[in-house]
């Protein structure tokens, strides 16, 4: 005779049957094949005003994705030794103490775009470090690696370009193995009035 809590019993059975297999299925999946080489692809561009300190700013915040084959982007305050010290042996900057690497250019009235660098910077620009991006959990092991960087360049009226100027930059990225990215351009955006 046939209790009335087989069904049950059947319906439970399964539902387990079902979690281990889902359990399973993670560790059947292939790591996405991405090369060590990080690839980049712009996504956005805004500007956006704030106040400091009372005063109005403006900061452009530009957006890129990113894919990793090994996950090493980034570099921390402590990464300071060669080869990311700030100066190289004769006393010059170093360019691979940074990792984000961006060049602004103005639209002249011909449509093309010229470099732009603002007064009194010769040395970086736009320029500057993204943290460490390794999750804590991979640890020294190499893993693909994938997401966003938000990059914000604040700018004032006093030193940037005009309002009304129509400005791009131009973007790449570089690993702590110093493998540098592919570059992007952003769309084009207005300075303000």
């Amino acid at each position: 005779m046939l209790s009335s809590r087989t069904p049950l019993f059947q319906t439970l059975g399964f539902i387990v049957l079902l979690g281990l297999l889902g359990l399973s299925v993670p560790g059947c999946i292939t790591p996405p094949n991405y090369s060590d080489t990080p690839e980049i692809e712009f996504e956005r561009i805004s500007i956006q005003s704030i106040i400091q300190k009372g005063s109005p700013i403006d900061s452009i915040n530009i957006t890129i994705s990113y894919r990793d084959g090994d996950g090493d982007l980034g570099l921390g305050l402590n990464d300071t030794l060669p080869p990311y010290n700030p100066r190289l042996p004769d006393k010059t900057p170093n360019p691979n103490t940074l990792n984000y690497f961006c060049q602004a250019q103005i639209r002249q009235t011909d449509g093309t775009y010229l470099d732009y660098t603002p007064p009194g910077d010769v040395v970086n620009g736009f320029n500057g470090r993204y943290p460490i991006l390794t999750p804590a959990t991979q640890g020294d092991r190499a893993a693909p690696l994938r997401g966003e960087i938000y990059y914000f360049i604040p700018f004032s009226p006093i030193g940037s370009p005009p309002p009304g100027t129509v400005l791009r930059f131009k973007i790449s990225i570089q690993d702590r193995a110093l493998h540098r990215s592919n570059e992007v351009l952003t769309t084009p955006i207005t300075i303000p009035r």
